[in-house]
């Protein structure tokens, strides 16, 4: 398998959702319950997306299972890098707020053993404990959603001549 053009999709698609992320937050909605399905939506896209060109520019339009199932993981995890990559610059530089709106988010959800204060839970967040969850997150994530796409797409490429 040639990963090379994997990767390359991958970081399209990561930049895809640093453009999600930008807009989401600008637009204020970053921390909404529904956010998550935004970035699980785009990296879905993205792994359909890549396994039908993969398919078609480099195994005659017929992919297996298993060739479906490393496109889809190659793309998720260079996906993770790259928006794991922009969490930390932009947490670290850009939004110098960010870590405050994310105790404040936080704290807005209900607790059931309490809330602790701000100062506390402020403490407790960085920009690597943002960072390397989204990371695993997309590549988890991406991973079982391209378990699912691939059962799909293996079948709908394998009747093409």
């Amino acid at each position: 398998m040639n990963r090379k053009p994997l990767i390359g999709l991958g970081v399209w698609a990561g930049l895809a959702q640093v453009v999600a992320g930008v807009a989401m937050y600008v637009a204020g909605v970053y921390f909404a319950p529904w956010s998550m399905f935004v970035n699980l939506s785009l990296l879905l896209f993205a792994i359909v997306v890549g396994t039908k060109w993969y398919a078609a520019r480099y195994l005659n339009g017929k992919i297996t299972y298993l060739q479906a199932l490393g496109v889809g993981i190659v793309i998720s995890i260079s996906t993770g890098v790259i928006y794991a990559i922009y969490n930390l610059i932009s947490i670290s530089w850009l939004y110098p707020n960010f870590l405050d709106d994310v105790v404040r988010s936080r704290m807005a959800q209900p607790s059931i053993a309490g809330t602790p204060s701000f100062a506390a839970m402020r403490a407790e967040v960085s920009a690597l404990g943002i960072a390397v969850p989204n990371l695993i997150r997309l590549s988890v994530f991406g991973s079982i959603l391209s378990l699912l796409t691939s059962l799909f797409l293996k079948q709908r490429t394998r009747h093409l001549p």
